[in-house]
C-alpha cells in the first residue's frame, strides 16, 4: 500500500527504484570524491545495485584492454562458499558476450541458451540472468551480473534500464578516474623531466641542489657528516672526437648504471654536465667511508665499454669534500669538492683527493667555474 492507502502501481514502484537509484548514485559520486580505493568503489556498488534491484547474487568484474580480468567483487555468496570456488567465471560464455559485444543479456534460465558454459566448480546454482556491461563511448570497461530475484520472478525491462542507468554512473566514474589516473602519469612524467638528465635518466643540477639541502639538514639535526664527490671522465673528449657523440653517449649512460651500484640507496648520482657526476653521501662515518666509495666509482670506471664492438678503456678523477668541514653553504662545499677533483687530475688522473686548503691557484680558479651550477638554479 502506498501513504494515501492505495496500492502501489507497478509504475509508482519503479519511479521509488529510480529515486533509489538517483540516492546510491550520488553515494557512489560521493564515494569517489573521498578518494575511496576502486575495490571498495566496487563493492559499495554491487551491494547497493544488489538490494535496489532485490537479487540473491550479484558481481561486477573489470578487464584491461587486452581481456583480462583486472578486478572482481560480489555479493551474496558466503566467505565460505567463495572459498570453494577456484576462480571468478571468466567470461567465455555468455559474461563474454556481455563483454564483447556491449551488449546486454536477461534471461530467465540460463542453462537454455546455447552459449551458457556454467559456472565454476563449487560455485551456488544459480538460475536467472541479467548481465550488463560497463561501458563509456567506445571503451568497456567490464560487466554487472545479477542472478535469481528473491520473489522468483524473471527479470523486467525496468530492471535492465535501471541497471544500465546504474552501469552507465559506473562507467562515468571508472572513465574519470582513467582521465585522472592519465593526467596525474602525465604530470609525474614532467616532474620527473625537469628534474632528471635526459640521456642517462640521473637527477640533474635542480634535483642535486635539492638532495644536497636535504642531506645538510639532515646532518644538522644529527650531527653526521655528508661527503660531496665531484666526478669527471678522463680524456672523454677524445671518444667523441675519435668515435662519435653516439658512442659518447653510450659510454655516459653505461657509467651512469654503474655509478648508482657504487652508493647506497638513499644517496644520489646526478649528472651536471658533459661528463662530469656529482656523488651524494647523505651519511658518512667518516672521510675514509667516503674514500672507499670513491675507490668503487674509480674501479667501475676502468672496466671497459663495449661500443660498436669496440672495448673503450676509461678512468676518472675524482675531488671529495665533507659537510661541515670543508664549507658550510652549498655552494662553498660543492665548490671544494670541484676543487680537488682538479687536484686529483694534477696528480696524473685515476685517483681521487680530499679537498684541501692551501691547493694551487690554478686549482682554485677553475673550480669557479661551478658557481654558474648553483646560479643557475
Amino acid at each position: 500500500m502506498s501513504d494515501d492507502g492505495k496500492a502501489a502501481t507497478p509504475i509508482m514502484r519503479f519511479s521509488k527504484k529510480r529515486a533509489s537509484l538517483l540516492s546510491a548514485t550520488r553515494a557512489l559520486l560521493a564515494t569517489l570524491t573521498k578518494n575511496t580505493p576502486q575495490t571498495e568503489l566496487l563493492q559499495t556498488s554491487i551491494e547497493a545495485l544488489a538490494k535496489l534491484i532485490e537479487v540473491k547474487y550479484g558481481a561486477i568484474g573489470l578487464f584491461d584492454e587486452a581481456g583480462n580480468m583486472i578486478q572482481f567483487v560480489y555479493t551474496g555468496i558466503s566467505g565460505e562458499e567463495a572459498k570453494g570456488i577456484p576462480h571468478p567465471p571468466k567470461g567465455s560464455g555468455l559474461l563474454g558476450a556481455v563483454i564483447q559485444k556491449n551488449a546486454v543479456i536477461r534471461l530467465d534460465n540460463m542453462a537454455d541458451d546455447p552459449r551458457s558454459k556454467g559456472f565454476p566448480a563449487g560455485h551456488p546454482p544459480m538460475t536467472s540472468l541479467l548481465a550488463i556491461p560497463i561501458s563509456n563511448l567506445d571503451r568497456v570497461y567490464g560487466r554487472i551480473y545479477l542472478c535469481d530475484k528473491f520473489d522468483q520472478s524473471a527479470f523486467s525491462y525496468e530492471d535492465e534500464e535501471l541497471t544500465l542507468n546504474f552501469g552507465n554512473a559506473l562507467s562515468l566514474i571508472l572513465d574519470n578516474t582513467r582521465k585522472m589516473d592519465e593526467l596525474n602519469q602525465e604530470q609525474s612524467l614532467l616532474v620527473h623531466t625537469a628534474l632528471h638528465d635526459a640521456l642517462t635518466n640521473l637527477p640533474n643540477r635542480v634535483l642535486l641542489c635539492d638532495r644536497i639541502e636535504q642531506a645538510m639538514n639532515h646532518a644538522n639535526r644529527y650531527q653526521t657528516q655528508v661527503a660531496i664527490l665531484y666526478c669527471d671522465l678522463d680524456g672523454f673528449k677524445s671518444i667523441n672526437d675519435t668515435l662519435g657523440h653516439q658512442a659518447g653517449d653510450q659510454v655516459l649512460k653505461t657509467m651512469a648504471g654503474r655509478f648508482t651500484v657504487c652508493v647506497r640507496g638513499d644517496d644520489t648520482v646526478a649528472r651536471v654536465g658533459g661528463d662530469e657526476f656529482v656523488f651524494v653521501l647523505s651519511v658518512v662515518e667518516s672521510a675514509e667511508h667516503a674514500g672507499t666509495v670513491a675507490q668503487k666509482i674509480l674501479n667501475a670506471m676502468a672496466q671497459r665499454v663495449s661500443v660498436n664492438g669496440q672495448e673503450i678503456a676509461l678512468s676518472g678523477s675524482i675531488g671529495i669534500a665533507i659537510y661541515p668541514r670543508d664549507g658550510e653553504e652549498m655552494s662553498h662545499l660543492v665548490k671544494s669538492a670541484d676543487t680537488a677533483m682538479y687536484q686529483a687530475k694534477r696528480h696524473g688522473k685515476n685517483n681521487y683527493q680530499f679537498f684541501a686548503k692551501e691547493l694551487p691557484a690554478e686549482c682554485a680558479m677553475s673550480a669557479g667555474l661551478f658557481d654558474s651550477l648553483i646560479a643557475a638554479e
